[in-house]
């Protein structure tokens, strides 16, 4: 074999390796690709899940509300007179109802009418409480009444609405009124 013969020889055996090289290199990244896309699909998935969790839990809420007596949601809420234990458990279940069905669900209606700082105002929260209770007996009774639905969407919600809307005008995004003699126990969610 002569000089030449060998170094044709190593030549095509570094052409070879050159080619296998390349499609190795085409191989990783062809994997590299793949392996972005799977890993944006799972972040996807993760932000879907979030959502199905935060869902999951309004539904449990939902279905417990719906298997309390009806006999408690009758007789209407008197903040006085209630136990603190009582008071900050309808609290609770008011602050709930506020922020996962009423903001949720009307979010239009409550801009600039209901603002995040209602807690803060004794009268927010009266004129709120009645209005569950009626969105309560409209709903989730166990046999409740289409009058009932209409009276709630155009004469009770509006009037609640309209009258918080002028209660919380001079209101700021930091609204820092209230009366902590007033304020119910429960903590501010």
């Amino acid at each position: 074999m002569t000089e030449r013969d060998d170094a044709q020889g190593g030549s095509s055996a570094l052409a070879a390796l050159a080619i296998q090289v390349s499609k190795l290199h085409r191989g990783v990244d062809s994997l590299t690709k793949r392996a972005d896309a799977l890993t944006r699909t799972q972040q996807e998935q993760a932000v879907v899940l979030e959502g199905v969790a935060e869902l999951r839990d309004q539904v449990e809420k939902v279905l417990t509300i719906l298997g309390e007596d009806d006999e408690d949601s009758s007789e209407p809420w008197f903040w006085l007179t209630m136990d603190d234990q009582a008071r900050e458990y309808r609290y609770s279940e008011l602050y709930d109802w506020v922020e996962t069905v009423l903001r949720v669900q009307y979010p239009s209606y409550l801009t600039g009418q209901v603002l995040p700082c209602w807690p803060n105002h004794p009268e927010a929260r009266w004129e709120l409480a009645w209005l569950y209770q009626l969105w309560h007996a409209a709903y989730l009774a166990k046999r409740p009444a289409l009058k009932d639905a209409a009276d709630w969407h155009d004469r009770w919600s509006p009037g609640v609405i309209r009258r918080l809307g002028h209660l919380m005008a001079g209101c700021e995004s930091a609204c820092q009124r209230h009366d902590p003699a007033n304020l119910y126990s429960a903590p501010h969610k």
